[in-house]
């Protein structure tokens, strides 16, 4: 029998990773990628790193499964809410505007194990803490269009925890080539940097393009082939498009499947590391339409030119066939469309750069223009500038070490505690900032809305 090592090794870690909220499996594998370092999200070496093996402590395990996890805290303002019509999904609302609210957002825990050198499986949970607000159109026969004027106005939703089957994973490497690794069941979407979960974010929130451009996650199949130390290409059949934004379920929502895949080159591999990505996503994800396709081209960039510095960048263009939307009321007044081809595009800029070992400083640039409406629930361009200082307080613990995880496909780490305080302005070219309150008709809004958070995430 053929025995599995180096790039096949490689292989099932990478497709491991992809999976948990904090990649946790096995030693660091064998790089066919960069020589020394995965592109991919690197997985947590076992030795005495944790929090509580640094104390002498044994590691969690259950069965022979690794297990890990982390927590997300947070204290938010904001003056304004963005309004998104509520087939568009919603905006967070972490706090009431012009107020100010500690949350307990999330809770993660994932458990990993690997059989042997060509099979795998993990899994991951989450508890996370919902608090959003959509616009609903209203008027005197109820619903836009109607008979009377129509006005929008925030719904009176009430927050809510979510218990989510977040991540899951059977991996198998089959003995071709370098090895080919399959897997099956529920992914973060490797398109760009940005991530669902905190822990694997350098901001405190996700730009536009993450949130309303493209899907965040997908269930169902995945294959993972490296062909060269510089190429290597995903591809997946799936259910739908996963959304974070419009909270999706992973059940399929018609009788088609979506389909899709990434190929990465990474042109410098030792010293600074640098990958570039061009992938797209192809599928009917309107309910009940097995016809009507919605289709996304992304394209990504992450360069890791010295140990302290990160830079990342990612596009999109997309499009849906026979979109149909209700019509936007006041102060909004965007018309009903039926069976419209809709399109978007959108890009986001972000750098990290660490100035102590302890304090790095994330900047991001978002540029998003929904050109009919289709993702913001309103035809509109957004930007947003985003600052936030990064607080690595682990690495004031000097026997501590590090996760030995990094983020995705970049060679900077993943810290076990940090403090992140960012500051956001958010604008538009139209008025969908309000700070109205729920069920209260929204007659005027304004361009620009901000926000300052202050988010704790402990890994663990």
């Amino acid at each position: 029998m053929r025995s599995f090592s180096g790039k096949p090794r490689f292989a099932l870690a990478a497709a491991v990773s992809w999976l948990l909220a904090l990649p946790v499996v096995g030693d660091a594998p064998d790089s066919a990628a960069s020589g020394e370092d995965s592109q991919q999200e690197k997985p947590v070496s076992p030795g005495k790193e944790k929090p509580l093996e640094a104390l002498g402590l044994p590691g969690a395990s259950v069965g022979g499964a690794r297990i890990t996890g982390f927590v997300v805290g947070s204290f938010d303002y904001a003056n304004r809410i963005q309004m998104v019509p509520e087939f568009a999904g919603g905006a967070a609302a972490l706090s009431d505007p012009g107020a100010t609210n500690f949350r307990f957002d999330k809770f993660g825990l994932a458990l990993s194990k690997v059989f042997s050198p060509w099979l795998s499986a993990s899994a991951a949970m989450e508890v996370e803490s919902h608090r959003d607000r959509h616009t609903h159109g209203f008027d005197p026969a109820f619903g836009c269009p109607g008979t009377g004027n129509c006005i929008e106005s925030f719904g009176a939703e009430a927050p809510e925890t979510h218990v989510n089957l977040d991540k899951l994973n059977v991996t198998g490497v089959i003995p071709v080539g370098s090895g080919l690794a399959l897997s099956i069941g529920r992914f973060d979407l490797p398109f760009g940097i940005e991530r669902h979960d905190e822990p694997l974010l350098l901001t405190a929130t996700t730009s536009e393009v993450f949130t309303f451009g493209r899907p965040n996650r997908m269930t169902g199949l995945q294959a993972a082939y490296t062909f060269a130390p510089w190429l290597d290409v995903n591809a997946w059949v799936v259910n739908r498009w996963e959304a974070e934004v419009t909270d999706d379920d992973f059940n399929d929502n018609n009788h088609g499947k979506s389909v899709g895949g990434r190929i990465g080159i990474t042109p410098i591999a030792r010293g600074g590391l640098l990958n570039l990505g061009i992938g797209g996503f192809w599928g009917p994800e309107q309910d009940d339409d097995n016809d009507d396709r919605r289709s996304v081209i992304d394209l990504d960039a992450t360069w890791t030119p010295t140990a302290r510095l990160l830079l990342a960048a990612e596009a999109v263009w997309g499009k849906e066939d026979g979109a149909s939307l209700r019509k936007r009321g006041v102060p909004i007044n965007d018309p009903a469309i039926h069976g419209q081809q809709v399109r978007w595009s959108g890009f986001m800029l972000l750098g990290h750069y660490d100035v102590l070992p302890a304090l790095g400083v994330s900047a991001r640039y978002g540029w998003f223009k929904d050109r009919d409406g289709a993702r913001t629930g309103v035809r509109q361009t957004l930007q947003s500038f985003t600052l936030a200082p990064v607080f690595h307080l682990s690495r004031l613990i000097g026997s501590l070490g590090k996760t030995g995880a990094t983020f995705a496909r970049s060679r900077h780490p993943i810290d076990w505690v940090d403090v992140k305080l960012e500051y956001r302005l958010d604008r538009s070219n139209r008025p969908v900032f309000s700070d109205a309150p729920p069920a209260v008709d929204i007659l005027a809004a304004d361009k620009t809305g901000q926000r300052v958070q202050l988010q704790l995430v402990v890994n663990f």
